[in-house]
């Protein structure tokens, strides 16, 4: 019966790994971790077993917009599927429950507050239920990154429930994660089904900041009418970029808190219908967003935590084709975030959050295969030594000698006593005219005016190499200073070579592969997607809901002729193929 459901209904013709495994595990009423990236299928995992089952799914998901989406898209498959949460009318929520007490509904929707709200999860026990399927399972654990208070009253189920099966699903959760979780859902048994965290059709790119916005702007101009979402930290920098984009014709919208909630939601639903192409957001933006052809996603600035990078990243190209990751970055960022650090009152959490940073700092520093050291974050082996889908891959960085600058560096932090910090540093190894260093007398030492081949970027590009190896420490929040550990020594004395890889301070000239939309048939593709866009605004629904760009890529490459090719088409199901295959076989037919 799985298999039957997922070729007539999802139209699929093949499980994803693991897949099939979990649904049958689940059909035999037993416990289950699901831990799969973005893009994985995990939906597939309680939707087939909903569809295959008496009675009813209960969904647990943090985000009403995403529940919306999810369930909107299970509705045009013909999936009986419904919401429950506050944004509905008095009357809505009272017909949502008629259905669900009379067995109509194979899944409902509900946030984690909604269901342990003034009995509501007691009164469950009135009706049929199948599966708790608990979406974003990693906001329960207070190890995760997005720990949510209201996920820990979902300890409630299983005591109420205990015969009632309880999937939880995460993209991104470490094994410290994965045992809590276990523990705060009373699940200590249940299988954990760990698929791999690899997304080979997202190549990974980290460039530093040097004319940032000029090179987003060129990336964006490489892929009109593609998908893409820019992460900023800060609100100011999110409005200066989206003005920026704006002016050089780019359409291009906001997303962060200071925006009123009508203005926000407004821009994410023109992103979601293709009324937008780029949004440019803190990292409020994406959790509630289910649109799969998201094609690019740059990071305007260093993500804090690893976590926070794969899941920001793992927005894109969620359909499987290929798509681009690119990350800005200058130590400044690292910084930036310490400071802030220093100044959490708990101190268990600052140091958790100061060694997450250190491993996001790691990640953008070390010249080894990006995507190697993802999967060795999570714990996930590998056995290839080059992944083709990286920059360090494709472009591995040459090794600048940077030997006799760091000597110069770090002879200057010794001879100015630490008592300053990279801009004062490089001034002085610069000669600059600063007037601090004629009032400190700096102009009389030894290392003033030493170095001029370089320039001040590339020396502070250094500095914070040899912050990285340790060699330099910076103490002091309002006033950083630089002071030197006994890694310093060696390098001082000659005795340690330091090798910097070039494109911490300038871009190789080596091409890297594009994310482009792989298609033999590009005018059928775009006549396609016009078909699809109209449907979509008849419908008022996001194009993506009435079939992805795979669907598209191919329909445009086999052409499909009659009602029984369109069937064999990937992603089209027995309703899609009722309600869409006349005004596509339609478009093949004039324009193929």
């Amino acid at each position: 019966m799985p298999e039957s459901i997922l070729q007539t209904v999802f139209g699929y013709s093949t499980f994803r790994p693991l897949q099939h495994d979990i649904i049958n595990h689940t059909l035999t009423n037993q416990d289950s971790l699901i831990l799969m990236p973005t893009g994985g299928g995990k939906s597939l995992c309680y939707q087939i077993p909903a569809l295959a089952s008496h009675g009813c799914t209960v969904v647990i998901s943090p985000l009403i917009s995403l529940m919306h989406d999810q369930v909107l898209n299970l509705q045009q498959l013909g999936i009986k599927a419904r919401v429950y949460n506050s944004s509905l009318s008095q009357y809505e929520r009272h017909e949502v429950i008629k259905q669900f007490h009379e067995g109509e509904l194979s899944l409902l929707y509900l946030s984690p507050e909604q269901l342990i709200m003034d009995g509501f999860l007691e009164s469950l026990t009135q009706t049929s239920i199948n599966l708790f399927a608990i979406d974003e399972a990693h906001c329960i654990s207070e190890w995760g990154h997005d720990f949510r208070p209201s996920y820990r009253e979902l300890n409630k189920i299983k005591p109420m429930f205990p015969h009632i099966p309880i999937m939880a699903l995460t993209a991104t959760a470490t094994q410290q994660v994965i045992r809590d979780i276990k523990q705060q859902l009373n699940i200590p048994q249940a299988t954990c089904f760990q698929g791999s965290f690899d997304r080979p059709n997202l190549f990974y790119e980290i460039r530093p900041k040097q004319d940032t916005y000029k090179q987003i702007r060129h990336e964006i101009k490489q892929r009109p009418n593609q998908s893409g979402i820019i992460y900023c930290q800060s609100r100011k920098t999110v409005d200066s970029v989206t003005t920026k984009l704006t002016k050089d014709g780019i359409n291009a919208k906001a997303y962060h808190a200071g925006l009123s909630t009508q203005t926000r939601e407004q821009n994410q639903t023109d992103f979601k219908h293709d009324q937008t192409t780029i949004i440019v957001a803190t990292i409020a933006f994406g959790m509630g967003i289910d649109k799969p052809d998201i094609r690019f996603v740059i990071h305007y600035d260093l993500p804090k935590t690893i976590e926070n990078y794969y899941q920001e990243t793992g927005r894109a190209g969620r359909d499987g084709l290929a798509s681009q990751c690119i990350l800005f970055y200058s130590y400044a960022d690292t910084q930036k975030y310490e400071n802030f650090i220093k100044h959490l009152s708990n101190k268990n959490e600052q140091k958790n959050a100061l060694t997450k940073l250190q491993q996001m700092t790691d990640f953008a520093f070390k010249p080894l295969c990006r995507r190697k050291q993802l999967l060795t974050y999570f714990d996930e082996k590998t056995s290839f030594t080059n992944c083709q889908t990286c920059d360090v891959c494709v472009n591995p960085p040459e090794q600048w000698d940077a030997s006799v600058i760091s000597q110069k560096i770090l002879s200057c932090i010794y001879r100015v006593q630490e008592r300053f910090g990279a801009m004062m540093i490089t001034d002085i190894l610069k000669g600059n005219k600063n007037p601090r260093i004629q009032q400190w007398n700096l102009d009389k030492l030894s290392v003033y005016n030493i170095e001029q081949d370089l320039s001040n970027s590339q020396i502070r590009d250094v500095i914070h190499y040899l912050t990285f190896i340790e060699a330099i420490k910076i103490k002091g929040d309002t006033y950083p200073t630089l002071t030197l550990t006994e890694k310093a020594r060696p390098i001082l004395k000659g005795h340690q070579p330091i090798h910097v890889p070039i494109y911490h301070y300038k871009k190789t000239k080596k091409k890297k592969p594009n994310a482009d939309l792989s298609n033999t048939n590009p005018d059928l593709f775009e006549a396609l997607r016009q078909t699809r866009l109209h449907l979509a605004k008849e419908k008022q629904v996001p194009p993506f809901m009435i079939f992805s760009d795979k669907t598209l890529l191919d329909m445009s490459n086999k052409k499909p002729q009659n009602y029984d090719d369109f069937l064999d088409i990937h992603g089209v199901g027995i309703k899609k193929a009722d309600s869409f295959a006349k005004a596509f076989l339609n478009t093949i037919k004039i324009n193929g």
